[in-house]
């Protein structure tokens, strides 16, 4: 179940900001493992930040996420958990299966293709291995400066994507991803072109 937030999104980015600062440095990145799994609940999998903080590092092989048992609660329960991160700013957020509007099954319906376009026939993975890692890195992991309010009560992520072999895709080489400020749920999460919100 997401944890509920007391405060408003921006003063708790506020309050992430000036922690950081107090400590000497923005607190907004965190230390990933290279063994740390890229869904915070559910099936281990390969892909981390690998000592690059806020960039998200796509393996090229592995396990394929979220896994067909996770999928298959989605054909009944648009509220079935695919994954869920915790994060320095907003706590708690969740990729639900959801719908067209929102959730995996918005990101499948309306982000399939460019997600394996960005793979580009790279090794073994999935559109989805590759949006899970996306997702967990921009939201675990985030970039100095990153999350940005958005509107309309949502929250934006960026981050540049690149392959465990160094290389980077070729036509979007960064990750959007948007969160509802209310809900604390993966509104979408789609490659781009542009390094910004």
């Amino acid at each position: 179940m997401p944890q509920k937030r007391r405060r408003s999104v921006i003063t708790g980015v506020a309050a992430v900001l000036a922690a950081g600062l107090l400590a000497g440095g923005l607190a907004l990145t965190a230390d990933r493992s290279v063994d740390e799994p890229v869904i915070a609940e559910g099936p281990s999998a390969a892909g981390t930040t690998s000592g690059n903080e806020g960039v998200v590092v796509i393996t090229r092989d592995g396990p394929d996420l979220p896994g067909a048992d996770v999928l298959d609660g989605c054909a009944s329960d648009d509220r079935q958990l695919v994954a869920q991160y915790d994060t320095d700013a907003l706590g708690r957020v969740v990729l639900q299966c959801g719908n067209p509007s929102q959730g995996y099954e918005h990101i499948r319906v309306r982000h399939e293709q460019d997600w394996t376009e960005v793979l580009g026939g790279r090794g073994s993975r999935d559109w989805d291995d590759a949006m899970l890692t996306a997702v967990r890195t921009a939201l675990t992991a985030p970039r100095s400066g990153y999350p940005e309010d958005a509107g309309d009560g949502k929250v934006c992520f960026v981050a540049p994507v690149s392959f465990d072999d160094g290389s980077r895709p070729d036509r979007e080489p960064f990750v959007k991803v948007i969160v509802s400020a209310t809900t604390d749920r993966v509104i979408t999460a789609y490659p781009t072109r542009t390094d910004g919100c």
